[in-house]
């Protein structure tokens, strides 16, 4: 596989394992389809807000789960000494020219990859 297709393949799970399963999650909890005691309980407080504070609010949760991969990926970035992230035998970080910044461009990770926007 090319060292493209590795940093690609890697970007391409990191936003639906992780970016997408978190905004689906919130998701859920707002139309209540989660059975949990907490979910049920944060899904009665969100019922209390309007359709345009409900936006808000998942704008600010989608824009959260967005800094905590940008800021997971940049420690990754700046720590490439101690930490490295190993894809099929290669280290993504020495194939990107910036790995945070894979995550938020026009063509980045999240517009091609997510189904959640």
């Amino acid at each position: 596989m090319s060292d493209k297709k590795n940093l690609d393949s890697f970007g391409k799970q990191l936003i639906t394992s992780v970016r997408d399963r978190s905004i689906e999650k919130f998701e859920k909890i707002t139309i209540g389809a989660l059975k949990s005691q907490k979910a049920l309980e944060l899904h009665k407080l969100i019922q209390q807000f309007d359709e345009n504070q409900k936006k808000v609010i998942r704008t600010l949760i989608i824009e959260s789960i967005d800094n905590t991969i940008f800021n997971f990926l940049d420690m990754i970035e700046q720590h490439e000494d101690n930490i490295k992230l190993i894809v099929s035998n290669k280290n993504i970080n020495e194939i990107s020219d910036g790995l945070s910044g894979e995550l938020l461009t026009e063509d980045g990770w999240i517009e091609r990859f997510s189904k959640l926007k």
